[in-house]
């Protein structure tokens, strides 16, 4: 089977729904062993973050969703990009320290988070032109 080419990143109580509306579009343009989305992806018993981690270093293209949610924290609390082992951040940092195509998505009137809004990792995100 051919390593997935494009990786999609997108939190669950944020854009779940438009997740696999995507993973859906893009299978039927270029075929389901193509796309990688976490809970299709991830075999039982695997460690998430290891597989993660290896799907990001086999595509070229990773979409980030990005909806009212994406940079809430837990119970009022800092945004959950702020935590080193967030899985979102893991994801986006990997994709861009590979230099890979990274495209932001936003839905439900999500705004660009800016520079400030993120992790060092993460700023060269808010540089990228975003698909709405």
């Amino acid at each position: 089977m051919p390593a997935a080419q494009i990786f999609i990143s997108y939190r669950r109580d944020d854009t779940a729904g438009y997740a696999r509306a995507v993973y859906e579009a893009l299978s039927r343009s270029f075929g389901a062993d193509r796309i990688f989305i976490d809970v299709d992806d991830i075999v039982a018993g695997l460690p998430f973050d290891e597989a993660i981690h290896q799907a990001v270093g086999q595509s070229e293209v990773l979409l980030v969703l990005i909806g009212p949610r994406w940079l809430a924290g837990q119970a009022g609390g800092p945004s959950r990009l702020m935590a080193s082992d967030d899985f979102v951040r893991l994801e986006v940092a990997g994709g861009l320290a590979r230099g890979m195509r990274v495209i932001p998505l936003l839905f439900d009137g999500a705004a660009m988070p800016t520079e400030a809004q993120l992790p060092e990792p993460l700023r060269p995100l808010a540089r990228r032109q975003a698909l709405v």
